[in-house]
C-alpha cells in the first residue's frame, strides 16, 4: 500500500499501530537498558557457575596455577595506580562532589527539590556500599593469596570484587550526574573495565570476582543514574 505525497511522488505507508511492537519493545526504548540487563544476566550466570564449580571457576584456578604475579616492577605499579579508580573513599567522594555540584546548579528549583535530590543521592551511596559488602560477607570467598578457593569462610570478602563493583557503580553514577559527553563516558567505561582487570592482574581477586563485581556495579550505577540524577520534571533516561 502506498499513499500520495505532494509533488506527485509517493511514500511507503506507515504501518498501522496494531502492527507495531509494544512501545517498551522498540529499539529506542530498549537501548538504554541493554547494558544493565546484560550485566544482570552475567552476574547471575557467574554466581551460579561459582557456586556449582563450573567452567569459570576452573578458569580462576588456571589463571593462578603458577602462583601470584610478582609485586614489583613498572607493570605492577601501573596497575596499582589503575586499581585506585575503584577505591571506595575516592570514587564515593567523587560521586558526592558531583551531586553537590549538580544540586548547586539547580538551586533555582527550590530548597525542597534540592534537599530531596541530595537525600536520594546519599541514600543511593549508602545502599550501594551495603549491597556490595553484604554480597561479599554472604559468599565469604577466600582470595587467591590464601592458596585456596573456598566459599562461606567467615572473614573473607573476595566475591564479588569491591574495587570492580565500586568503580562501575560510582563512575556510571558520576558520568550520568554530570551529563558527560560521549568521549568522557567512553573513557569512564574504559577505566571501569581497567579496574576489574587490575584486581586480577595484581592477584587480589579471582577473575570471577572481577566479573561479578563489574556486573553488580553496572546494575547499581545504572539504578542510581535512573533513580537519582533526574529532576522530577525530567523524564529522560540519562546517558551512562
Amino acid at each position: 500500500m502506498r499513499v500520495p505525497r505532494s509533488g506527485g511522488g509517493r511514500l511507503p505507508a506507515r504501518p498501522p499501530a496494531a502492527q507495531l511492537p509494544p512501545i517498551w519493545l522498540r529499539p529506542a526504548r530498549l537501548l538504554p537498558y541493554a547494558l544493565p540487563l546484560a550485566a544482570a544476566v552475567l552476574l547471575a550466570a557467574t554466581t551460579l557457575d561459582v557456586l556449582a564449580g563450573g567452567l569459570l571457576r576452573r578458569f580462576d584456578h588456571w589463571v593462578f596455577a603458577d602462583g601470584l604475579p610478582p609485586r614489583t616492577g613498572a607493570w605492577h605499579f601501573f596497575w596499582r595506580g589503575v586499581v585506585n579508580g575503584g577505591q571506595y573513599w575516592i570514587v564515593a567522594t567523587g560521586a558526592a562532589l558531583a551531586t553537590v555540584w549538580v544540586a548547586w546548579r539547580h538551586r533555582d528549583q527550590g530548597r525542597r527539590s534540592v534537599a530531596f535530590f541530595l537525600a536520594r543521592a546519599g541514600l543511593w551511596l549508602v545502599v550501594t556500599e551495603l549491597t556490595i559488602r553484604a554480597a561479599q560477607i554472604g559468599f565469604a570467598r577466600t582470595p587467591p593469596r590464601t592458596g585456596a578457593d573456598l566459599l562461606f569462610e567467615g572473614g573473607y570478602l573476595s566475591y564479588p570484587s569491591g574495587h570492580a563493583a565500586n568503580a562501575a557503580a560510582c563512575w556510571i553514577f558520576i558520568l550520568a550526574m554530570l551529563r558527560a559527553p560521549r568521549r568522557w563516558t567512553t573513557a569512564g567505561h574504559v577505566l571501569i573495565v581497567g579496574v576489574a582487570f587490575a584486581v586480577v592482574t595484581l592477584g587480589y581477586h579471582w577473575p570471577t570476582d572481577a566479573i561479578a563485581g563489574w556486573a553488580l556495579g553496572v546494575v547499581l550505577g545504572w539504578s542510581g543514574a535512573v533513580l537519582v540524577t533526574n529532576w522530577p520534571e525530567s523524564q529522560d533516561v540519562p546517558a551512562h
